[in-house]
């Protein structure tokens, strides 16, 4: 420990370290509330995944079902429609055509059509003793009711078409009665297949809803350890700025510390100095010879008989060296 760790305050040392290591606990739950998140976020996918999987199955066979279903129709529609043929021939065969008032489905005109169809193009084609008049005016009718077909045959499946020989009534309600009831048997078969089908398939409902029950408890539980750890984030964010002010304080009381220790070991080097080590006292020294000044070294002054006794001693020198400096006279 430096000497400015120990100059700081002992107490906030003491509190951030307390605050550290909740710190540290406080990132261990949040990690762990996140890796709980993630782990029900890919469970939750896992399962959604096999959720579609089984829903892709289902829509499948639910088609194929359609089918099924849209096959049982046709046959209802065309026993349905042959039996109401049925009911009309027998009225027809009692009380002559004055059914035409009747409300039909478009099967059962589609049937009388084809039919009329039928007969007058046998009758153009084998009747020798129709007049001119009577050609033209069968050809007309003739014109209208393949007109009156063409607009019957969108509207009716090609499985519920039915036909009838009018001229034969007899033979054509029995006829028609061996197609009702071949009808209905492939309608029934049909209804079982898709009644079958239909088992099979509200299983796999059942499958799917519970996995979309478990699907949907994972994501709960994913949006819960979320939840957790984004409060537990912000209770560690709070104390993270608590902390970050500590620690500048003590940063603030250790440079402050650092600075005491600095000047104080300065003052105490510059007492200790000696003049031969002083540079700025040597840079002074040299200043002064230099500008034609004296220096006194020791502390002492220089006594008069001794300046005396001096000056008397370099003038004996010159004087033997030949040379007399004369004095000055002005003019």
């Amino acid at each position: 420990m430096t000497d400015s760790d120990e100059a700081a305050d002992p107490e906030l040392q003491q509190r951030l370290h307390a605050m550290e290591t909740k710190l540290r606990r406080l990132k261990q739950t949040r990690n762990s509330h996140s890796d709980n998140a993630r782990s029900c976020a890919s469970q939750r996918n896992a399962v959604q995944s096999q959720r579609k999987e089984i829903q892709l199955e289902i829509d499948g066979r639910m088609a194929e079902q359609k089918k099924v279903r849209d096959k049982m129709n046709i046959q209802r529609a065309r026993r349905d429609g042959i039996q109401e043929q049925i009911k009309i021939l027998i009225d027809r065969s009692k009380a002559g055509r004055n059914h035409h008032n009747k409300a039909k489905s478009k099967v059962v005109q589609l049937a009388e059509t084809v039919g009329d169809i039928d007969r007058i193009n046998h009758r153009l084609m084998t009747d020798g003793s129709l007049s001119l008049d009577a050609e033209k005016a069968m050809v007309k009718r003739l014109k209208t009711l393949e007109g009156k077909r063409q607009e019957l045959l969108p509207e009716v499946d090609e499985e519920a078409r039915i036909t009838v020989d009018l001229e034969d009534i007899e033979g054509s309600i029995q006829t028609l009665r061996a197609e009702a009831d071949a009808a209905h048997a492939s309608f029934v078969e049909a209804m079982n297949l898709a009644d079958e089908m239909w088992e099979s398939i509200k299983v796999m409902f059942a499958d799917r809803d519970q996995l979309s029950a478990e699907a949907d408890r994972h994501h709960h539980a994913m949006l819960e350890a979320r939840g957790q750890a984004d409060s537990v984030h912000e209770q560690l964010t709070s104390l993270l700025s608590e902390v970050n002010e500590i620690r500048d304080q003590l940063n603030e009381q250790k440079l402050e510390a650092e600075k005491w220790i600095t000047d104080h070991n300065e003052s105490v080097r510059k007492s200790r100095m000696t003049p031969d080590k002083d540079k700025d006292l040597a840079e002074s020294i040299t200043e002064s010879l230099l500008s034609g000044g004296s220096i006194t070294l020791g502390g002492s002054r220089r006594k008069e008989g001794e300046s005396s006794e001096r000056n008397s001693s370099d003038r004996k020198r010159r004087s033997r060296s030949g040379v007399v400096r004369r004095p000055r006279v002005s003019k």
